[in-house]
């Protein structure tokens, strides 16, 4: 019973590390989308980074960049 248990924790772990696994274009298409979304607010530099991590079936992510300016813009009430 105890070999079985230890196969599933092996697999498990396996699956796991698999899943957090992105692919370099997937991340520069991702990255994309991010720097778009940012540039309504800033005016960057460069594309921003990311740092992916996934610890027990949880992901971390962590988004940096650099801006020249906050640009202006109104606040609906």
């Amino acid at each position: 019973m105890r070999n079985c248990a230890d196969e599933f924790t092996r697999i498990n772990n396996f699956l796991q590390a698999d899943k957090s696994v992105m692919s370099e274009g997937c991340k520069a298409l991702v990255l994309q989308d991010f720097a778009e979304k940012f540039n309504e607010y800033f005016d960057l530099i460069g594309l921003p980074r990311m740092e992916l991590t996934c610890k027990n079936g949880t992901y971390s992510v962590k988004l940096s960049f650099e801006a020249e300016r906050i640009k202006k813009f109104n606040v609906l009430k």
